[in-house]
């Protein structure tokens, strides 16, 4: 029997008789090639969520602080999360459905919402776990607001909202009265003279998004204004959405980090890119660039990275649509993720916010107040199933009919999982009633469909949502071409 090699990805084409490759709540990994396994790739289930803390109110940021300590915007409400699971409210902000951004410099803790006066500080703790000092809102009428906020030699960098200025803190702010903001640090975008959309920091650059291009700036030390623009250095690439950047820690195709938007160019709309010191290239593949296209409006879109089990994931979810597209920054491959409503139909992913704190990974989730540990050990989201579905490459016979004797699926067995098969004939269009297969107790189960009917081209799907330590490896086929 010939093997069905499962090589990369989510990959569905524009055209689904190309390619209907879609990999749903499984991320691929590939094996070494040098250690002699009969497969290249393994897909494994995305982790599950365990609630931990209920709160109240909806989720709109999440921060791992220089201490360690885990920061969580819920509502008006911010926490702080310790290692225990226990939480406690260090201050409250304005109310808004609106993503915050939270950044500190060592010594104090600064959260920006975007609107003009929405900014507020409090002093860290010596020590993880310790006392956060009295929370303020910023009345400093130098702080113009900002939607995003980074740190470079201890000054804060924010961007003025809708317009083409960026400022800066002084350095090692620590409240308006000791450390008040300078109205003279100021400076525009100084090439392209269009609206700044965020900003960001990579090593001792920091990066200025603008709609249609990005500039660079460094620290000059100069007494009027602490940073210069680098010269003759500029990327043909803007940003749509401020909370779609994120940096990237260093992997094996990241050295010493990158980062990430979710971004647009001069002559189109819509592409994910990768930069690294001051380059950067689109990383999205078609079918990726072409789904994002068609979903309207994505200037809310937000996205979020972790790592887990090696595999750094950048998360990019569009408020209201059913899917979150996620990039391997390992591995350089996309998969998709949802969650299921009451009804079963897929629906958004319930966190929208991750961050690393303590050894775990936690996530906040979008409206229901409820905060998460991210496992690989757990097999649904918080007692709600997960969908998983994996379709396969399209099996031609030369164009002649084949006829499919034997479907026998290579997967990791797990007690009472069931997975449902189905296929099309059509170039992956429609596809037909499923058939359902059950998983074995033991390694030594290889689940099997006979007499399957005959077809030039066919593309299998798998489907399950059956809770269960899974693995897919691919599938074997027996397939005989017949003269028509």
């Amino acid at each position: 029997m010939a093997r069905i090699n499962l090589s990369g990805g989510s990959y569905v084409a524009r055209s689904a008789s190309v390619a209907a490759q879609r990999c749903l709540n499984l991320y691929p990994e590939p094996l070494p090639q040098t250690q002699g396994e009969p497969v290249a790739y393994a897909h494994y289930p995305t982790p599950g969520l365990v609630k931990i803390i209920q709160t109240a109110g909806h989720g709109r940021g999440a921060y791992q602080t220089t201490q360690g300590d885990l920061i969580i915007v819920m509502g008006v409400q911010v926490l702080v999360v310790f290692p225990s699971g226990e939480v406690k409210a260090i201050g409250t902000i304005t109310s808004s459905t609106m993503p915050v951004r939270i950044s500190d410099n060592g010594t104090t803790l600064f959260i920006v919402d975007g609107t003009r006066t929405g900014g507020w500080y409090c002093a860290l703790p010596s020590k993880i776990g310790g006392e956060y000092g009295g929370f303020a809102q910023i009345k400093d009428e130098a702080f113009y607001g900002s939607r995003t906020i980074a740190i470079l030699d201890t000054f804060f960098l924010f961007v003025n909202p809708d317009t083409t200025n960026w400022y800066t803190s002084p350095a090692q702010f620590s409240d308006e009265a000791t450390t008040p903001f300078d109205s003279l640090y100021v400076a525009s975008d100084t090439t392209s003279l269009s609206t700044i959309v965020g900003v960001g920091v990579l090593g001792q650059y920091i990066w200025l998004f603008g709609r249609n291009q990005i500039e660079f700036w460094s620290d000059s030390g100069a007494s009027d204004f602490p940073f210069a623009r680098v010269p003759g250095v500029t990327i043909e690439a803007g940003c749509i959405s401020p909370y779609s950047i994120a940096n990237v820690p260093t992997t094996a195709n990241t050295l010493n980090g990158a980062i990430m938007w979710l971004g647009r160019d001069r002559s189109g709309y819509a592409r994910v890119y990768l930069g690294q010191q001051t380059r950067a290239a689109p990383v999205s593949t078609f079918p990726v660039d072409g789904a994002l296209q068609a979903m309207g409006d994505l200037s809310l879109a937000v996205a979020n990275v972790y790592q887990q089990d090696g595999h750094v994931f950048y998360v990019l979810t569009i408020p209201g649509q059913s899917s979150s597209w996620v990039y391997d920054v390992s591995t350089g491959l996309w998969h998709e993720r949802c969650s299921l409503d009451e009804n079963g139909n897929e629906a958004q992913v319930r966190p929208v916010f991750w961050a690393q704190a303590y050894g775990k990974i936690w996530a906040v989730d979008r409206d229901n107040g409820a905060i998460y540990q991210v496992s690989t050990n757990a097999y649904d989201d918080a007692g709600l199933p997960i969908k998983r579905q994996r379709a396969f490459p399209h099996l031609l016979t030369d164009g002649s009919r084949g006829i499919h004797r034997k479907f026998m699926l290579d997967m990791q067995q797990a007690a009472n999982v069931t997975v449902n098969v189905d296929w099309s004939d059509d170039r992956g269009t429609t596809f037909y009633s499923p058939q359902s297969l059950a998983l074995g107790s033991t390694g030594n189960v290889w689940p099997t469909l006979w007499r399957l009917g005959m077809a030039r081209d066919r593309v299998y799907r798998l489907t399950w949502t059956d809770p269960g330590a899974t693995a897919l490896m691919g599938a074997f086929i027996d397939i005989d071409p017949v003269r028509s």
